[in-house]
């Protein structure tokens, strides 16, 4: 079996996830502040240690950055015809089973026709850095406090910004769906079923903050995780497009493509911000 018939493709699962803040404003500014010294930490700086009350904040930033987590299965049962060669000793010249008669070969063998009846399990999961496009152990995340959201609308209402989403959904469920779907040797096949039981994209707050060491005219970025308060001594410089909110027209062509693809329905798309389900009920 070389391919799989996209109406058998059961997709379901489509979430939009949102990670409880565990940090908030106040602890992450602390935090940052606990952290000035080590932000600028270097080979260089062992023979000059900043001093904490020469660095100071001059950008702070809440955003939303995400992650796909992507659960499938694959079930097929199928019926096959084989041939066992079955030994028997050497004083054998022939004999009876199963109601037949056997003559037994130079070799020492009997052929036994059969009619296998199979089935094979497949599983496969994915999680990918949805702004970089990169896989990563995001599983620290998944039993985490978190709450279902409708919609993109319910993050970026008060301004916090999204990171604009790399990865598309398509690319990754095909990804799945070439891994779930097996070459199989079948005479008959009995059942098959191709399963994608979660299609999760999840937000999560990062805290970054750029830091000014007033007397080396040097600057370092630190970012927190909002989630695990894990810090980022190496965060990426802050850029224009990284503080542009992930907008609706950005969220339409990116739920358009998955509701035109392989999505039964394109669930996810309606959650995708509020311009993209208005366009949807034009259409």
């Amino acid at each position: 079996m070389s391919g799989a018939d996209i109406n058998k493709i059961r997709v379901e699962g489509e979430k939009l996830i949102l990670l409880e803040d565990a940090l908030g404003w106040d602890k992450a500014r602390q935090m940052a502040v606990d952290h000035k010294a080590k932000a600028f930490n270097s080979l260089f700086n062992l023979l000059s240690k900043p001093n904490p009350d020469d660095i100071e904040v001059i950008y702070e930033e809440r955003r939303f950055e995400a992650f796909w987590h992507i659960v499938g299965t694959s079930s097929f049962e199928y019926k096959r015809r084989n041939r066992y060669q079955v030994p028997v000793s050497q004083e054998v010249i022939d004999l009876e089973a199963l109601g037949q008669d056997f003559k037994i070969g130079t070799n020492r063998t009997f052929t036994l026709e059969s009619i296998e009846h199979c089935k094979e399990n497949y599983r496969e999961e994915l999680m990918i850095d949805a702004n970089t496009d990169k896989a990563g152990d995001f599983s620290k995340y998944l039993k985490s406090p978190h709450r279902l959201i409708r919609s993109t609308d319910e993050l970026n209402k008060d301004g916090t910004p999204i990171v604009y989403l790399e990865t598309r959904a398509t690319t990754l469920v095909r990804e799945v769906l070439a891994k779930l779907v097996k070459p199989i040797k079948a005479d008959e096949i009995m059942q098959e079923d191709i399963f994608i039981s979660e299609l999760s994209l999840y937000f999560y707050p990062v805290y970054t903050f750029e830091l000014h060491w007033k007397t080396k005219d040097k600057k370092s970025t630190i970012a927190f995780d909002g989630v695990t308060t894990e810090v980022n001594l190496k965060a990426a410089k802050i850029t224009d497009t990284l503080r542009e909110s992930f907008t609706n027209d950005d969220l339409f062509e990116f739920s358009k493509e998955i509701a035109q693809n392989i999505i039964p329905g394109g669930g996810l798309a309606m959650m995708l911000g509020k311009k993209a389900f208005e366009m949807s009920k034009k259409k």
